[in-house]
């Protein structure tokens, strides 16, 4: 409300421009006609601030300023206050609510006359001046200026900064405006460049994509050509055709898909489970509808996660990586795998694998398995083949066929022959039982997550195998001791989502520790939808889990960590530590137990430890 001792430094005068004025301020007039050839330029809410104070700032000095918005949304920017923003400053201040009031502009040559205290002021200061700020004929806003020290505001230095803000009308009008290009579900105008906030949005939708198990392909548009058409960002109607390309180009597009204007002459879109096969007919078809001549002068790089991506920031980085490939090739549109910079064993194979995890028997569905070996072994060829060439495979007396590999080591072959060759049977329907089928797949997969994180061949089998011993020992059935083997067999499924960068490391980093982290989650959606698995999801989930709580993914302690994943730990510890590894030494068998009793009780827990080593002996 207004404040009675303020009423007296209420000016009710006009402040105009008047010829004298002029002539007396030759100096800075021109300052503020040049604010009014900014009402085409992009700017943003949170620049409002620079706008009105880098120019304020030619025309008369001060040491702090106060800029109050507060329609059509509430905002507020300072400058200068140097440690002293008031605890409520985003509700205004005595000055605030006068202007506001009042609709007419404060000015204070000395504030030791007001016989305001200090606790009602907004900061210390001798002298201050404050105006509305108009959007039409509508107050919105309130700027106040101070003065600490030196001469003070007088009615000169009103006059100027109300035709400064006047000048400002037209900025305002597009900043601020609900008219603008607004996408209420990002919460971001369209039309301007957002580059500076793109990776928090496209954090979003990664998550998503990930939890959904959907691709999620973007590409970057950009015009080559700005001269040919006639955009010019300093010409009014250059401008406003570069505001209106990304409603064009979403007009051509799904009604989720997003188009967001990413710099000066590019655009970003986000095409939810697209694959960049599919991203490529809808840019397609979106750039027809800009017409044959803006089309073609457009260049367009497309990126698709996870199958060229591990994350939003790389996917942005792998887009760009296209858009210059574009450029060089002199093609209109290209995608990341075009580049020949794509290293494959670092592709993320999480959502195949979940897809191949939950399909029935097809030969078909082996191949795909057989693919995502072919590429993390970055072998030639490997797959089924119902005719020679390749090795013929036989199952309990029957010919199934033959698998030709190139390029494939010997010994891995040999492991993945052994372990597929069950759900091969199950496919062509030469054995019934469905479970050999999803367990093959299982083993299989194991053998693959293990060459991703550089175990030894069938280190996940033996992990499996001590699982269900030590089962037996804690006095579990043969159906649950099963069940714990098999979810100790798909434990590291996870790390299928991971790059394999990471493991081929000789010192791993706190940030590619929080990515490994992430493989328990990652294994857990990739087998969630399993059944016939009937893998125990806690024992795949809190398999990191400490005694202490210093594990992770949730920090559980003690016995809220579920009794397989105690158990799973004891294992996975003991086999982990007496594995090499790039970045440490692997301990003998002596060494590991005697480092498996010194962890009791922290890391172990202290029962199931002293059981397993009793089980495999000093």
């Amino acid at each position: 409300m207004c404040n009675d001792r303020l009423t007296r430094y209420v000016i009710d005068q006009t402040l105009e421009l008047s010829p004298e004025f002029i002539k007396q301020n030759a100096e800075v007039i021109p300052l503020l006609f040049q604010v009014s050839l900014l009402s085409e330029v992009d700017v943003r809410v949170e620049k409002i601030s620079d706008l009105f104070l880098n120019f304020i700032e030619h025309i008369t000095s001060f040491d702090a300023a106060l800029v109050y918005i507060w329609a059509p949304q509430n905002a507020w920017f300072c400058k200068g206050l140097q440690g002293e923003v008031p605890k409520s400053i985003e509700n205004g201040d005595i000055f605030t609510f006068t202007v506001r009031d009042r609709a007419k502009p404060i000015l204070i040559s000395d504030v030791s006359e007001t016989g305001l205290g200090a606790h009602e002021l907004p900061i210390m200061f001798q002298s201050m001046i404050a105006l509305p700020i108009y959007r039409d004929t509508k107050i919105i806003g309130c700027l106040e200026l101070f003065r600490k020290t030196g001469p003070c505001f007088d009615m000169n230095d009103l006059v100027l900064i109300k035709h400064l803000l006047l000048g400002s009308e037209n900025i305002l009008q597009q900043v601020i405006t609900p008219e603008a290009d607004y996408d209420e579900a990002l919460d971001i105008r369209t039309d301007v460049p957002q580059k500076h906030v793109l990776l928090d949005i496209l954090n979003q939708y990664e998550e998503l994509s990930k939890r959904l198990s959907f691709p999620l392909s973007v590409a970057i548009m950009e015009i080559e050509d700005r001269d040919k058409f006639g955009l010019y960002q300093h010409i009014p109607e250059g401008v406003r055709m570069l505001k209106s390309l990304p409603k064009m180009i979403q007009d051509g597009l799904r009604r989720y898909d997003k188009v967001i204007r990413y710099e000066e002459l590019s655009f970003f879109v986000i095409l939810p489970g697209c694959s960049s096969q599919d991203a490529i007919t809808a840019l397609h078809n979106a750039t027809l509808n800009l017409g044959a001549d803006l089309a073609n002068n457009m260049t367009i790089g497309i990126a698709t996660l996870p199958d060229e991506a591990q994350d939003a920031k790389g996917l942005i980085n792998v887009a760009h990586q296209a858009l210059s490939h574009a450029k060089k090739k002199g093609i209109h549109m290209a995608r990341y795998s075009q580049t020949g910079a794509i290293k494959q064993t670092n592709i993320s194979l999480e959502l195949r694998m979940k897809k191949i995890i939950n399909s029935g028997p097809h030969v078909e569905v082996l191949n795909d398995l057989l693919d995502l070996l072919r590429i993390q072994c970055q072998a030639e060829d490997i797959s089924i083949r119902n005719e020679a060439p390749g090795s013929p495979v036989n199952w309990q007396g029957y010919d199934l066929g033959y698998i030709y590999h190139q390029g494939l080591p010997d010994d891995i072959y040999e492991w993945i022959v052994t372990y597929i060759t069950p759900s091969w049977a199950v496919a062509l329907g030469l054995d019934p039982d469905i479970r050999n089928w999803y367990l093959g797949l299982l083993t299989t997969a194991s053998i693959l997550s293990d060459l991703r994180a550089g175990y030894p061949m069938g280190y996940s089998i033996r992990v499996a195998d001590q699982m269900f011993t030590l089962a037996k020992e804690m006095g579990k059935g043969e159906a649950q001791a099963a069940q714990w083997a098999n979810s100790a067999l798909a434990a590291n499924i996870g790390y299928l989502g991971i790059p394999t960068s990471i493991f081929t490391k000789g010192e791993i980093t706190p940030f590619d520790r929080k990515k490994i982290s992430a493989h328990t989650f990652i294994g857990t959606k990739i087998l969630q939808d399993v059944t016939v698995l009937n893998c125990d999801a806690d024992l795949i989930m809190y398999h990191h889990e400490n005694m202490d709580g210093s594990g992770y993914p949730r920090g559980l302690k003690g016995d809220d960590i579920p009794l397989s994943a105690r158990a799973m730990r004891v294992i996975d510890t003991y086999n982990a530590i007496t594995t090499p590894r790039l970045y440490r030494f692997q301990l003998n068998h002596q060494e590991a137990l005697r480092e498996l009793c010194a962890m009791s009780g922290k890391t172990l827990d202290p029962d199931i430890a002293s059981l397993f080593v009793d089980i495999i002996g000093f």
